[in-house]
């Protein structure tokens, strides 16, 4: 006869085996799903990195493509200024 000690040894590593064995079968799909959502990733990763360049304006820094004033008061001196600063920046 065995004691409780020897019956609880037996009955943990029949459990462990029984374990082991579902999740040693269970890995490849386990593995498959895990590269398909790691492939998933990388290639939002990439559409994102491509994508957002072109989606975001193009606009140099300190040069500007729009003007918009809400003040009335402005000098007509003053648009013209901005007008020739505007138009002739690519060309400098």
């Amino acid at each position: 006869m065995t004691d409780n000690k020897t019956f609880d040894e037996l009955w943990e590593r029949a459990e462990t085996e029984r374990y082991a064995a579902q999740l040693t079968s269970e890995y490849p799909t386990w593995r498959a799903g895990r590269r398909r959502a790691t492939g998933i990733v990388a290639t939002v990763a990439v559409i994102l990195a491509v994508a957002t360049p072109i989606m975001l304006p193009h606009h140099k820094a300190g040069k500007f493509e729009k003007v918009y004033c809400n003040r009335a008061n402005t000098q007509d001196q003053q648009w013209v200024a901005l007008a020739d600063e505007l138009l002739t920046s690519d060309i400098i």
